[in-house]
This record gives structure tokens, sequence and C-alpha cells, in this order.
């Protein structure tokens, strides 16, 4: 069976790749993926000097995109206090251009398209002693090439939701087979763990998921003041984070009904900042009379109830002014990060598609989240009473402060290497 998926796959590949060739032509993050993989030779040629003069452990970490080396981040800074060099690839072009130059990497590339001659040169050349890779950026050739060369690899916040793509019944056999190269798997929770379970037989052990830990260290750094106390003070503050066009309309209807009566401040991050995704919520509040100013305009405040919030890579660190939060994309492609509102202990909402992350999964379990599925549910939201919303901050804190420590149980298992 493993003989025959791997061969469909690779002939898959073989066609598929010359049409991202010419796409990525047109395409800029493609476009940038394929520039970056005709620098991964100069780079491991340039780390392989560095461990020439001065052999060391090879710690190699992969995160797919931002939110996976998000993730993966409190664990770069564990491995920081050993005595090894960490080797970091990247597949998004976008966080690759961003943290190339990060001091905490000794080497950096893109991940190498997965053909097989490739990824088994790169391991090879590599030499790694241990590879982990985060979240889902699975690649079956580059699994068998690291059994093949007997590199130990880990996947950490191992993610799989219960309408996986992955689980389907021809899927699951071709996931099988892929997933038995893997050497042990770290996960979130045991509902994670059983659903994995369908398709690994190897060693799972659930510890929690390391973006907590990343989340809670960045609050306790989180100085900076982004919003002045006079704009926000005497008023609930309430903070939509990635939102997107399939939210539009129930929060603004919310919002529209909640003025009427209330003092609250409403706080709308958008989940990408281009003029096509600001203006239709500008334009929404405008049909109805109602003013909103962009964070770019914030000198010129005149009182606006609603200011959208236009500034990049800061929603993390808003979650500490918000009394509750909305959190968006569940009416559509699943809800984001519920973990940044969670470690400020801000009591969030989102909309009802919620089960791609397990840590929103466990927050509307233990009635610590609101799903919403009309304006009225967000509204009624919006206008808990003050001593439900202490009583939800105070129990998210001890819910959040249980699930801190992934990445110090992950690694005192991974070490010391020769264990």
């Amino acid at each position: 069976m493993t003989f025959f998926v791997y061969l469909l796959y690779n002939i898959f590949l073989t066609i598929a790749l010359p049409v991202v060739w010419v796409i990525a032509y047109f395409n800029d993050k493609l476009g940038g993926s394929l520039t970056g993989q005709s620098d991964i030779k100069s780079s491991l040629s340039k780390f392989k000097d560095k461990v020439k003069l001065n052999p060391k452990p090879v710690i190699w970490l992969h995160a797919a995109s931002a939110g996976e080396f998000e993730q993966i981040k409190p664990i770069l800074s564990r491995l920081r206090e050993f005595d090894v060099y960490i080797f970091q690839t990247f597949t998004s072009a976008t966080i690759y251009y961003k943290e190339s130059l990060n001091i905490n990497f000794d080497g950096v590339c893109f991940l190498p398209w997965d053909l097989y001659f490739r990824v088994n040169r790169f391991i090879k050349t590599l030499q790694p002693d241990l590879h982990i890779n985060t979240r889902h950026d699975i690649w079956p050739n580059l699994l068998y090439a690291l059994h093949r060369n007997r590199v130990r690899n880990v996947l950490v916040n191992a993610n799989l939701y219960r309408d996986s793509i992955r689980l389907k019944p021809i899927m699951s056999s071709i996931n099988k087979c892929v997933f038995q190269y893997i050497d042990h798997i770290y996960t979130g929770s045991d509902s994670i763990k059983a659903l994995v379970e369908k398709l690994y037989n190897g060693p799972i052990e659930v510890v929690g998921d390391s973006r907590f830990d990343q989340v809670s260290e960045r609050s306790k750094t989180n100085l900076s003041e982004l919003i002045s106390a006079n704009i926000i003070s005497d008023r609930r503050v309430i903070v939509y984070g990635s939102v997107v066009e399939s939210d539009l309309g129930i929060v603004t209807a919310a919002i529209i009904k909640s003025l009427s009566s209330n003092a609250f401040r409403h706080i709308i991050v958008p989940h990408e900042v281009m003029e096509r995704d600001l203006v239709p919520w500008e334009v929404e509040f405008y049909r109805h009379q109602i003013k909103s100013i962009r964070h770019s305009e914030i000198d010129q405040f005149m009182g606006e109830p609603i200011i959208i919030w236009n500034s990049v890579g800061q929603l993390a660190d808003l979650y500490k002014y918000a009394d509750l939060a909305f959190v968006g994309a569940g009416f559509s492609t699943g809800v984001h990060s519920v973990t940044e509102p969670a470690v400020y202990h801000v009591p969030c909402s989102h909309g009802p598609k919620y089960d791609i992350l397990a840590e929103a999964i466990e927050l509307v379990d233990s009635s610590l989240s609101t799903v919403i599925h009309s304006d009225q549910d967000l509204v009624s939201f919006l206008e808990l009473a003050d001593e439900n919303i202490s009583e939800l901050s105070s129990s998210i804190a001890k819910f959040v402060n249980s699930r801190i420590g992934t990445s110090d149980k992950i690694i005192g298992n991974e070490f010391p290497l020769d264990q």
C-alpha cells in the first residue's frame, strides 16, 4: 500500500510542479518561494561551514507560515539554552523574508519542495540530529527521507479536526502511510489525540499547545501603550479581532443596536488592512449615520464610538484593553485565534465554525466562550452584566494557567538528544 501511495504522489508532483512554476511568475507569494528555492544551496553551505569550525548537535525546526512560527517560538527560545545549532525552515515566503535575519537562528532557508531527491539531498547535507515540525505542514517525501536517514522527527501542536479531509475514507488510508514515518507526536488535547490515533499508531503525548506559552510570554512583555486611556475610560471596550467579510453583517448590526443605550468603545481589527478590507466596514456604519475613525487617524479623535484598526501586527497586544472580544471568521473558513484574548482572560465570542481549533472547542465545552449565530446573540453577549464578565474572566485565567508549560514538557522529553 505504502509503495503505491508514494508512487502516485510522486507522479502527481511530476505533473503538478511545472504548472506551479508557471503560476509562480504571476503570483507574488509563489514567486517569492520559487526565488527562495534557488537560495537553499548557498544557505546550507554557509551553515555547514559554521558547523565544521565548531561541531555540535543540529536541531532543525520547521514552521510553514507566520501562525506556525508563533507556536514554535517558545520551543525556539528554550533550545537557545542548549549548546546546539538551530536551523530553521519556512514554507511561506512572507514569514521567511520577515524572519530570515532572526538572530536566534544559526541557519535559515526555505523548505525544499517535496521532491525526494531534493529533500534527501537537503537532509544528507544538513545532517540534523532532530527535526521538529509544528501543526500540519506534513510532506510525504520529507518524512520518508528523514526515516531513511535515521533522523528523529517529531510533530508538535498536532491538530486534526473532526471534518478534516485527512480522515475521509480514501485519504485516511493515504495518510496512514505517511504518518507512519513520524517518530513522536505531541498534541494539545485528548480529543485531538483520539482523532490522530485514526491515522497514527506511534507514540502520541497530550502536553498542550505551545501557543499558550507564546501568547503568555508575549503578554508579559507587552508594555507599549497602543491606545490612550482617555479614549477608553468609562467605556466597555470590545475588540473584534481578525474579522472578515463574512462577519460584517452580524457584527455591524449588533454594534448599531448596542450603541443606542450603551457606553461602548468598539475596536474593529480586520484580518487584512487593504482599502478593500476597510471600506466596507466604514460604508456600513456611514449608511446608519454612525461615525467611525481609523487608528491611523487617531490624533483627530472626536469621540467616535468605533475605531477601525488599520495597523498591522498589534491585535494580540490589543486584547489587553478589552473587556469582551469577538474573534472573526467563525462564519466562513473557521475561527481565528481564541488563545490571544484568553491569555488576557477576556471572555470571547465567535461564529459557529470553531471545530478547527482544539482550544476553541475546549473553551466552548467549558462554557467559557460564546457561540454567535445571529446579531441578537452578539448583542446579548455585548450586554453581559459586569459580574458575569468578572466570573468568566476568573475561570478563563484558571483555564489558561493550566495549559502553560507545554514547551518545557516537549523539551524535557526530547533532551538530552541521546536519551
